[in-house]
Formats: C-alpha cells, sequence, structure tokens
C-alpha cells in the first residue's frame, strides 16, 4: 500500500481563459496497492485527486481530476532501493464549475511511468515516481498530456 502528496501539470487545457497559463495543480493525492503475482511483476490499482481554484473578479473557478487506473508493475530491487515501471490504464474524471455553471467528464486514460522506493525501515519505504497521462479527448475536452509526480509512503 502506499499513499501519498501528488502534484499534476496539465499543459494547454484551460478551461477559461481565468485558468490559461496556469498548468499546474498543487493540491493533490495519490494513494493505491499492488498485489505481487510473479517473480518481478506486480498488479497495481491507484486512485488520484488534483484540486485548483483560481478567483476571479466575481467568482471562483474550481477545476479537479480525479484518475481510478490499475496493470501491471514490473520492479527490480537493488540494495535499499526498488526501482519499477507500470503501464496503468483506466479512466479520469474532469470537473470543472464556474460562474454557477458545472461541466465534468469522464474519459479513458493511459498512465505509464516509473520512480523508485527508499527502504527505511523493514516494511516501510519512501518513493518518488513520475508519470506520464494521456487522456482521450470527448465531446467536452481535447485529448490532454499531462505529467504527474508523486511524493509517498510506501508499506509492505
Amino acid at each position: 500500500m502506499y499513499g501519498g502528496y501528488s502534484y499534476l501539470r496539465d499543459p494547454g487545457n484551460s478551461v477559461i481563459a481565468a485558468t490559461a497559463g496556469d498548468n499546474s495543480f498543487h493540491v493533490g493525492w495519490a494513494a493505491g496497492v499492488a498485489r505481487h503475482l510473479w517473480r518481478r511483476l506486480d498488479l497495481v490499482a491507484e486512485a488520484s485527486g488534483h484540486y485548483k481554484t483560481r478567483t476571479t473578479f466575481d467568482e471562483d473557478v474550481r477545476l479537479s481530476f480525479h484518475g481510478f487506473v490499475g496493470g501491471p508493475r514490473v520492479a527490480l530491487d537493488l540494495g535499499r532501493f526498488r526501482e519499477f515501471g507500470q503501464m496503468l490504464t483506466g479512466v479520469v474524471h474532469a470537473n470543472g464549475s464556474a460562474f454557477g455553471v458545472t461541466v465534468s467528464t469522464t474519459a479513458l486514460a493511459l498512465q505509464p511511468g516509473g520512480g523508485i522506493d527508499y527502504r527505511i525501515a523493514a516494511r516501510v519505504a519512501a518513493r518518488l515516481q513520475l508519470d506520464y497521462r494521456w487522456i482521450n479527448g470527448d465531446e467536452f475536452r481535447r485529448s490532454a498530456n499531462q505529467f504527474r509526480a508523486v511524493a509517498a509512503l510506501v508499506v509492505r
């Protein structure tokens, strides 16, 4: 199991002009579980949330992304370090609210990534992880390319 802070960058997909040029979601979390399958292969399930609020002249603009993904992870232990690469797929739910109007959409996502765990105790590790997320477009949103960084605590 793991959980911690997650930072998301969503370049070029502003909902309104008030959010243009502000591609970062500084408030976020990620949590997941992994089940060992065979040798160096694990099955991973992960959920994450990213949030942003911008204040315009007379209204707050609220944006959020929630991701629910899963898939295979390959890991290699090197002393106190565990390096891993993964290919996760699932859905991302986007929600935007401004000027009394709320729009939400759910789309398929592909999220390859990788990272490193550093063992700090027998069953506890610190994790740094980087991911690229591609979100399929639909009638409300064009395809998106997002980048994510995670700093988490891992309990085995």
